[in-house]
C-alpha cells in the first residue's frame, strides 16, 4: 500500500466463535493490510437448518450484512458454510465485495480440474454440508470430479484447543487412510485452516481452505494486483 492509502475494513460475520481465530490468522497471512471487524452472532448456527437458510433467518443474515455496510465495511466475508445460501439473494445488490465462506476455495479447486478431491472435516455434519455444496458446484459447472469425504479422527479436539501440530497429524492420518492418493484436498471448516500449509507440505498435495483463499481474493479485489 502507498503511504496515506486507506486500509480496507473487512467485516467477518461469524456464527461460530471457533471460526474467528482461523479467519483472522488467514488475513494476517494473505491480507495483512486489512483492518478486521469481527461480527459474531453465536445463535446463528444453532438456529440454522442444514438444508438451507431462508425466510427470517436469511433476513437476519441480511441485516448483519447491511449493518457492516452501513458502518463502513469495504468488503464482507461470511465464515459459516451453512449461511452460504443466504447470500444468493443479496450478493448481486451488495455495494461492496461479499463472499461466502468457501466460494474462493471451490474456485481454486475446480480451476485445476482435478481427478479426485478429498474433502476433510472434523465431524460428520460439516462434512455433509461441504460435500453437498461441492457436488452442487461440480454439477452446475459440468466439471467431472471424483469427490471423497472423510472425518479426521482427533481433529476436532486439536482444532478447539488450537494445537496445530496435532491437527496436522490428524489430517495427515485421514489422507493416508485413503485407498488412493487424491489430487487435491479441500478443508470443510475454517477451524482446520491453520493446518493447511503444513498439510500441503507433509502430503505434497494441493490444499484449499476457505479463509486463506478468501483473504487472498479480497486483497486482489480491494487493493488490486497480487502479493
Amino acid at each position: 500500500m502507498s503511504r496515506g492509502q486507506k486500509r480496507p475494513l473487512v467485516a467477518l460475520i461469524s456464527a461460530n466463535p471457533a471460526a474467528m481465530t482461523p479467519a483472522n490468522s488467514a488475513f494476517a497471512d494473505e491480507f495483512p493490510e486489512a483492518r478486521l471487524w469481527n461480527i459474531l452472532d453465536d445463535r446463528l448456527q444453532d438456529d440454522a437448518d442444514p438444508r438451507g437458510v431462508t425466510g427470517s433467518l436469511a433476513e437476519r443474515m441480511h441485516r448483519l450484512i447491511e449493518h457492516a455496510v452501513t458502518e463502513g465495511a469495504d468488503a464482507i466475508l461470511l465464515t459459516c458454510p451453512v449461511y452460504a445460501t443466504a447470500l444468493r439473494s443479496y450478493a448481486d445488490t451488495c455495494p461492496v465485495p461479499l463472499l461466502d465462506p468457501d466460494e474462493m476455495a471451490l474456485n481454486g479447486v475446480l480451476q485445476g480440474t482435478p481427478g479426485t478431491v478429498l474433502v476433510l472435516a472434523s465431524a460428520s455434519q460439516p462434512l455433509t454440508v461441504a460435500l453437498n455444496r461441492f457436488i452442487n458446484e461440480c454439477t452446475q459447472r459440468s466439471v467431472p470430479v471424483e469427490i471423497r469425504g472423510a472425518v479426521a479422527k482427533n481433529a476436532k479436539a486439536a482444532a478447539l484447543t488450537g494445537n496445530t501440530p496435532e491437527l496436522v497429524t490428524a489430517l495427515v492420518a485421514a489422507v493416508s487412510a485413503q485407498p488412493t492418493v487424491p489430487d487435491a484436498i479441500l478443508l470443510a471448516q475454517y477451524s482446520l485452516a491453520p493446518a493447511a500449509r503444513a498439510l500441503e507440505t507433509s502430503t505434497g498435495i494441493p490444499v484449499f481452505s476457505g479463509p486463506l483463499s478468501s483473504a487472498a481474493a479480497l486483497r486482489r479485489t480491494t487493493l488490486g494486483g497480487s502479493r
